[in-house]
């Protein structure tokens, strides 16, 4: 069952609920004022013949003519009884149907009153206890209302069609407007089902009516955008990692090829295996950075802990002199800051220690002085590292931190061309950003996290 049906059903369904619930208040507040109305007339007839009764002294022939005259034949299955004080019957109308009665139902009628219901037969039945100065009956009349019954169930069978009518007419209405109304989801259907990596751009039309369904078509095509997007990244990643692990391994094939063919002894054998070894690393390293940026970008989680910027910053100057001693870092801490949990953020260590040697090593492998100028800076809830150092022209700020981005010159230098991908990716998983500029001749890459404090 399609959604659209599902939709309709269940609107009819309400509808068929209200309905019913109107008509049956129509249908029962008519019952109850036509049953109201004939025990109305039916308590005129008994106060006429009790009038009657008053008027004539004394039970004769003449006496029933004037009462039957003005009694009876009226109304179908008409009967009226009289009882006197002791409750006998004292008067019968010319009627041939008996009309049941009992001592308990004339004692209840002396106590309230006047009492009206229905029989077993159908008939509506109304007893009046009439005392007037020295007349003390009671009388009850019964007949069944023909017309009265007769309009009820022509009103009934109106109802009744007045409602496969309209639930019909609601229905097919309601399946109508559902159909016009989900139009944009039956497009968005069939435009998920001819999606496929090659055909990205299969928009949907934006109405401008701002509703749920706008939006829908909206964020489909900005989510097909993102789409587009990871998947040209993701082209260009796997385009240029299946390059920079080709052409390592088509170097090392080579260099393993001249040793083999140097004869044993031969004094370059130690150089071409120092020079493999050297690839090797390169290419582990380049491993290793591929499997760190994939788990990023997977959005792994990771455990966090606190950890001091400058402690991790330290760490990592001190290693990177011994791997690089012509690298040298000035680092200079912001005269606002005043207490270490300024400089406390929530991360992962070894992701932080990650990508704070990626800048360092980025200085220490192109900067042309080897020199680099370090700035960390205390702001309302977020700690700020510059990292600056010489540099030619500007890079591209849209493809800095793309993996595999290397600046012009840089070909020559080892590297893989990931850390400041994986820079970028770590401060978003922590909640921070990362960015780049180029001033007065310097290049700054700039990280900023939140602090903990």
């Amino acid at each position: 069952m399609t959604l659209k049906v599902r939709v309709a059903l269940l609107f009819a369904a309400l509808s068929l609920s209200l309905l019913v619930g109107s008509l049956g208040y129509i249908y029962f507040s008519h019952s109850a004022s036509r049953q109201e109305e004939f025990y109305e007339r039916l308590r005129e007839q008994c106060e006429r013949v009790a009038t009657l009764l008053g008027e004539v002294k004394m039970a004769d022939r003449q006496l029933l003519r004037i009462m039957d005259k003005n009694t009876i034949h009226r109304l179908r299955d008409e009967k009226v009884l009289v009882f006197d004080a002791a409750d006998r019957l004292i008067y019968s109308s010319l009627d041939d149907e008996a009309l049941p009665y009992s001592k308990d139902a004339l004692a209840q009628v002396r106590k309230e009153g006047q009492v009206a219901y229905r029989d077993t037969d159908g008939d509506e039945v109304v007893g009046l206890h009439f005392k007037e100065e020295d007349i003390d009956v009671v009388v009850l009349a019964s007949a069944f209302d023909t017309y009265g019954q007769r309009e009820l169930q022509n009103l009934r069978d109106t109802l009744i069609v007045s409602l496969v009518l309209g639930l019909l007419f609601i229905f097919g209405a309601s399946y109508f407007y559902i159909g016009f109304a989900l139009r944009p989801i039956g497009r968005l259907d069939r435009a998920i089902s001819d999606i496929d990596v090659d055909r990205l751009d299969q928009h949907l039309t934006v109405r401008g009516t701002r509703d749920e369904l706008d939006r829908l078509a909206f964020n489909y095509n900005n989510m097909l955008e993102r789409l587009r997007s990871a998947f040209d990244l993701q082209r260009a990643f796997v385009n240029n990692a299946s390059h920079e692990l080709r052409t390592p391994l088509a170097r090392m094939n080579a260099q393993v090829e001249q040793a083999l063919a140097l004869p044993v002894g031969d004094a370059r054998i130690p150089e071409a295996l120092r020079m493999l070894q050297n690839d090797i690393a390169t290419q582990g390293g380049l491993v290793e950075s591929l499997l760190l940026l994939q788990r990023l970008k997977a959005h792994l989680p990771t455990p966090r802990s606190a950890v001091r910027v400058d402690e991790t910053l330290f760490s990592v100057l001190e290693e990177m002199h011994q791997l690089h001693p012509h690298h040298q870092a000035k680092v200079d801490l912001d005269a606002g800051i005043e207490s270490g949990e300024q400089l406390t953020v929530s991360i992962n260590p070894l992701l932080f220690r990650t990508a704070i040697q990626n800048l360092v090593q980025n200085a220490a492998l192109h900067a042309p002085d080897k020199e680099q100028r370090i700035h960390i800076a205390h702001a309302p809830g977020l700690v700020r590292m510059t990292f600056r150092n010489e540099g030619g022209s500007p890079l591209p700020p849209e493809h800095v931190f793309e993996p595999f981005f290397r600046g012009a010159g840089s070909e020559r230098t080892r590297g893989s061309g990931l850390g400041l991908s994986i820079v970028r990716q770590v401060m978003a998983d922590s909640g921070g950003q990362a960015w780049y500029q180029h001033q007065e001749g310097l290049h700054a890459f700039v990280i900023e996290l939140p602090t903990t404090a």
